[in-house]
């Protein structure tokens, strides 16, 4: 393999694994820049929506035949994504009961209190995991093999995973369709001027708990819908929500917290540098996205960009 087709496909895994750094840290970002919420729990909201993916995609996979041609293969591609938002539907419920019944009320106390619920929630959601699926790791091997049968890369000389391709375009439509969201429709602008300035908020009659519930339900939906769209190329297992949570971390320390646009560049950022470095140096998989971390805030204290009123700039 030449060096040039080593570097593209580094980047390519690069890119694909800041989407899916992006799939979580957006919900994360939307509840702390909104709600000012740290929370906890956000990484076993991703682990949930990867053990349910196992079980919705699983059901729905079984109802198509196996792709043998290119309309059957448009046809499995169409009804794992459609699985997979699905699946993300199933956390809408789960993240607006958590905010309505167990957040709400304590909005108004220390924030040491929100990090213990959150804390707790996180032990919570981790044993429901193992109620419902068991210890045992779960994997959709069927649907990465699946998509990985068409032959995308391999039209430019390339053999990369046509899954990873997937993540890749339905990572860029997320994040065209979220920055139009919060930019272009009445509820995406009500949201943004809760975030801003939430007493004026409330004084035009905006409903500040209908704006939370929602806020907290859509970045469940995102966490679950990470986890639908990374389950098939590995196992999901209790210990999975874990790591994505840090680098969440991470990814919105980098961009600015609060900033959607932020995360989406440092997880573009984190991703592709993250791949770089591991292709050079394999050791350094671990320490890479937090020496990215202190190099940048070294030059920018309180990272890439601001809170949500830059995303008009």
């Amino acid at each position: 393999m030449s060096v040039l087709t080593n570097f593209i496909t580094h980047t390519l895994h690069g890119v694909q694994y800041g989407f899916i750094l992006f799939l979580i840290a957006s919900g994360l970002t939307i509840i702390l820049g909104i709600l000012d919420v740290l929370n906890l729990a956000h990484g076993e909201l991703y682990a949930l929506g990867a053990y349910v993916a196992s079980s919705v995609l699983g059901y729905v996979v079984g109802l198509v035949p196996p792709p043998t041609d290119a309309a059957s293969q448009a046809v499995f591609v169409a009804v794992v994504l459609g699985g997979a938002v699905l699946t993300a539907a199933v956390l809408v419920p789960v993240g607006a009961a958590i905010e309505s019944v167990l957040l709400r009320p304590i909005y108004d106390r220390n924030e040491v209190y929100q990090l213990v619920l959150t804390f707790a929630l996180l032990l919570i959601i981790k044993d429901a995991i193992k109620f419902g699926w068991g210890p045992t790791p779960v994997r959709l091997q069927s649907v990465y093999s699946g998509i990985n049968g068409i032959p995308a890369a391999s039209l430019v000389g390339l053999n990369y995973p046509t899954y990873n391709l997937v993540i890749i375009a339905v990572g860029a439509v997320v994040v065209v369709g979220l920055f139009y969201f919060f930019n272009r429709t009445k509820t995406g602008r009500i949201i943004r001027a809760t975030a801003i300035d939430r007493e004026m908020a409330t004084a035009i009659g905006v409903s500040t708990d209908r704006t939370f519930t929602l806020v907290f339900a859509v970045g469940a939906f995102f966490a679950g819908f990470a986890g639908a769209m990374a389950l098939p190329p590995t196992n999901a297992t209790l210990e999975m929500g874990a790591n994505p949570l840090v680098l969440s971390f991470v990814v919105i320390v980098i961009g600015g917290l609060g900033s959607l646009r932020g995360a989406f560049v440092a997880a573009l950022v984190v991703g592709i540098l993250s791949k770089w470095a591991t292709w050079q140096y394999p050791p350094a998989e671990l320490a890479a996205p937090f020496a990215i971390m202190a190099v940048i805030l070294l030059v920018k204290p309180d990272g890439l960009f601001g809170t949500w009123g830059e995303m008009d700039a």
